[in-house]
């Protein structure tokens, strides 16, 4: 039988890279199919692509046509085709074009592909977007195992056109969630990181969130659990008491705060207030034991001012975050934002980007210095570029790098090591055993 190289390119979010890994899944054990890195070495190439911003489509164009170069037969999906399959369809050496929801019958359509099909899947019996027959046993990309347990989002953010690329919200149920994590472990990933496109929505037959947590706790082979970005509705006093019972839940939350000015919150639908927002950092600085936090700030929504921006350095001065994702405000079709007034000039949104750059910087560094001499639990991940050792992240996220010891040096990926932090540098942390 003809064995069939498979290379996978991925872009965006934690949940795309759930979704490629679900896709390697259903052949990864099979002798007719092999999965090979992305190059001009295979027979298949599947860009699974992303469509958060001008910038994510304009990646998933570059990949596309770069797989085209290479010949073989080129497979595009991911949320850029769901509403931009046209553009697709532009670009010379794209074969066959396929939805989100089709990832569910991957193999099939690899098969379709190879009887020499070409073209867009249409609706058919191959569409199968359901949550709870999504499954994972590996993570070939980290030693920490992305779980999605939540698709889809219910929010109306007026920026944000995610909605219309993943569908509705859905959650996995629990036993499935927990038959998946056990299979998970059992292949020795220590650490789970639950994501979704709304985490905060997590929500399946009654079960929410803090009970879900609580359930894979108890799986005795899963050393960590985390949460990826949750928005500020789903921390809840609930979840937050889990967190601080229990000695595998990891303490960080990745925040989306956005905006520091009630006025611009309120443009881009976010649903919660800047105070509204500390109310939840307070509980989680009460309630937990060296918490730290994450967050993601836009900068130049339309009708943003100067002011505006002041608010927004006084909310990260306040809650003091060791890594912010900053980026610019970019127009999205099919969003009511693109109708707004007040844009503000690109040569203003980078003036105000790099200075907030600037400034969450010299917040992270200020606060992870305050780490300095602490003992820590670290998972190593991958041989570190800054220093003779391991790189890796403790359970509050802080990215060490872990110096050669003499005497331990065979360490492998996944295993976990308690280290003291040792020096605080300008974009990590040096640790020792």
């Amino acid at each position: 039988m003809t064995s069939y190289r498979v290379a996978f390119y991925t872009l965006g979010c934690r949940a795309n890279q759930y979704d490629t890994e679900m896709m390697k899944e259903q052949i990864r054990n099979s002798s007719r199919f092999e999965i090979v890195p992305f190059s001009a070495d295979s027979d298949l190439y599947v860009i699974n692509t992303c469509s958060v911003t001008n910038g994510a489509d304009r990646k998933s164009r570059q990949y596309i046509r770069r797989a085209a170069r290479y010949g073989g037969v080129v497979l595009v999906t991911g949320c850029y085709v769901t509403l931009d399959e046209d553009e697709i369809r532009k670009i010379d050496g794209v074969d066959v074009i396929f939805s989100n929801g089709y990832k569910g019958n991957f193999a099939a359509v690899l098969e379709m592909a190879l009887s020499g099909f070409s073209g867009t899947l249409q609706e058919g019996d191959l569409l199968d977007w359901k949550l709870d027959s999504e499954r994972v046993s590996v993570d070939s990309a980290h030693t920490r195992a992305f779980l999605k347990v939540q698709d889809g989002c219910s929010q109306e953010c007026s920026y944000c056109k995610v909605r219309f690329l993943r569908g509705p919200t859905r959650s996995k149920n629990l036993e499935g969630v927990v038959q998946e994590a056990r299979g998970i472990a059992e292949n020795g990933f220590k650490e789970l990181v639950l994501i979704g496109i709304n985490l905060a929505e997590y929500g399946s037959e009654g079960t929410k969130l803090p009970e879900l947590v609580s359930r894979l706790e108890e799986l005795e082979k899963v050393r960590r659990i985390r949460l990826s970005s949750i928005n500020p509705q789903g921390i809840s006093r609930d979840l937050v008491e889990v967190f601080a019972s229990s000695d595998k839940t990891c303490p960080h939350f990745h925040i989306p705060l956005q905006s520091g000015s009630d006025r611009i919150l309120e443009r881009m639908a976010r649903g919660y207030t800047v105070d509204y927002y500390l109310q939840k950092v307070s509980l989680l600085e009460d309630q937990l034991d060296r918490v730290t936090l994450g967050t993601d700030i836009m900068v130049g929504f339309p009708g943003e001012k100067e002011e505006d921006v002041r608010m927004t350095r006084k909310v990260i001065e306040r809650v003091g975050y060791i890594n912010t994702h900053v980026f610019r405000y970019s127009p999205r079709d099919h969003t009511p934002a693109v109708r707004y007034g007040g844009k503000v000039n690109a040569s203003v949104k980078k003036e105000r980007s790099a200075s907030l750059r600037k400034l969450v910087s010299s917040i992270s560094l200020s606060k992870r210095k305050e780490f300095v001499g602490e003992s820590m639990e670290m998972i190593l991940e991958e041989r570190s570029n800054k220093v003779d050792g391991w790189r890796g992240y403790s359970k509050n996220y802080m990215d060490l790098h872990l110096q050669a010891d003499g005497n331990r040096k065979n360490f492998s990926p996944g295993d976990l090591v308690e280290v003291n932090v040792k020096e605080v540098r300008n974009d990590y942390c040096v640790a020792e055993l």
